[in-house]
């Protein structure tokens, strides 16, 4: 469940959101509205294009839960899938506009922002593999608990041996010394439809949900925005698809979208070998996030449909990573046509 989010009216006709924490018992580390507020507070007036935040309220006896007030921002949010609904030249100005703020975002100081207590440094490969190994491994015993309920149940739980495969293998690749270890401020979940589009042009109004961003490796933010380009469907978002599909028109291809978000950066252009590995653990950390939604949906605190499918997009991303491992480990390159 995402945190619940209100439009307010005030007697003079101003939209205001109020961004409330959910009820009942929440995990650790979840639904953090207050990291959200601060993060958008420190980026006001640095190019990163977020709501004007006004007041956090960490009072729970005023509405019963931690919430922030921001402004209302007009505008129109699309899906990845929507994309090709658009021109081509539309299509160019607002991938090229996601990784123009990308770019800014990553360029910018966390500590001149204030925000140097926003994550931990460095590790953060290492981090993420630790982060989600573990999340995966708590679901374990709820689908074997539940596992008549669904067909995709004892499917998920045969492939428990590749996830930790998978782990291993990034794990030992990140130790090795192949990947770069730096640390920026990154969004976490920076993709197209996080974000607010203008609704007379293809300007990118307001960047959303930053409820986990942390301090991190920039590459991952990268290789998240950018799976369309590497995972079998593309920017269809059909994961039942067994090949990619081709970039669409308008769309830069996966190496010169790479190249334009280095030179924004002013860096050297990403190794292939180190690229491959973000990719992996993109969908590594994919496969796991939906392992868990699949749990949770077993255990009823889910919808059964949602739950089936976040079973089956776990199992196909973890052959994903199965395989761009595999790749790795030979020495060979993950492609934009790996198969499922």
């Amino acid at each position: 469940m995402s945190n619940p989010t209100y439009v307010l009216w005030s007697p003079g006709g101003r939209k205001l959101i109020i961004r409330i924490k959910p009820p009942g018992k929440l995990l650790p580390g979840a639904h953090q509205i207050e990291r959200e507020y601060r993060v958008m507070s420190a980026l006001k007036n640095t190019g990163v294009a977020c709501p004007e935040v006004h007041a956090l309220c960490e009072d729970e006896t005023i509405l019963g839960r931690n919430f922030y007030v921001m402004d209302y921002v007009e505008g129109r949010v699309i899906d990845t899938d929507e994309i090709l609904l658009l021109k081509p030249s539309e299509r160019f100005q607002i991938y090229d506009e996601l990784n123009n703020i990308m770019a800014k975002l990553h360029n910018l100081s966390f500590e001149k922002l204030g925000l140097s207590k926003h994550g931990k440094r460095g590790n953060y490969a290492r981090r993420q593999l630790k982060t989600w190994g573990r999340q995966f491994r708590l679901g374990i015993p709820t689908i074997e608990e539940h596992k008549d309920k669904h067909e995709v149940a004892p499917l998920l739980l045969a492939a428990s041996n590749k996830f930790e495969q998978i782990i291993t293998g990034l794990t030992l690749f990140t130790d090795s010394g192949a990947v770069s270890d730096v640390t920026h401020l990154v969004h976490g979940d920076f993709r197209l439809g996080n974000v607010i589009l203008s609704n007379n042009s293809t300007e990118i109004v307001a960047v959303l949900d930053w409820e986990i961003s942390t301090l991190g490796h920039p590459f991952l933010d990268l290789a998240y925005l950018m799976m369309p380009w590497y995972v079998p469907g593309g920017f269809q978002r059909d994961l039942k698809m067994k090949i990619q599909t081709s970039v669409p028109e308008g769309i830069m291809s996966e190496t010169d979208y790479i190249a334009k978000y280095c030179e924004r950066r002013n860096i050297s252009m990403i190794q292939q070998k180190e690229w491959s590995f973000w990719k992996a653990l993109t969908c590594f950390r994919l496969a796991a996030i939906n392992h868990g939604v699949y749990a949770r949906g077993l255990a009823g605190n889910a919808g059964s449909n949602k739950a089936v499918q976040s079973g089956m997009a776990s199992i196909r991303l973890c052959n994903l990573a199965a395989s761009m491992l595999a790749n790795l480990e030979s020495g060979e390159t993950c492609g934009t046509t790996s198969k499922l």
